[in-house]
């Protein structure tokens, strides 16, 4: 599995707990994966999230949720954690 990457470009986005909600936009989310000495390793980054941007402690948070607890559920289990619609401002649904 060397050299596998999914890679996301972010061409609008809308992050409703900060002022500029457009703070995503134009940045890049990467899955590297590779084999690691106990099985898989899986490497997450956000390219453009720095830690001058308002939503960088929340969103950071968020994705370490998102990656260790949610994904390794729906890798090992097969049912995930998802963030609950509820949580996402109305029209800005994942679909």
């Amino acid at each position: 599995m060397p050299g596998r990457r999914v890679a996301w470009h972010v061409e609008d986005a809308y992050v409703a707990f900060v002022d500029q909600h457009d703070e995503w936009t134009g940045t890049r989310m990467s899955f590297d994966i590779s084999p690691g000495p106990t099985g898989t390793t899986l490497r997450f980054t956000h390219h453009g999230l720095t830690p001058d941007q308002a939503c960088y402690r929340e969103c950071s948070r968020g994705w370490t949720n998102c990656v260790n607890t949610s994904l390794h559920a729906l890798l090992t289990t097969g049912v995930g954690e998802p963030i609950p619609e509820s949580a996402a401002p109305e029209g800005h649904l994942a679909e």
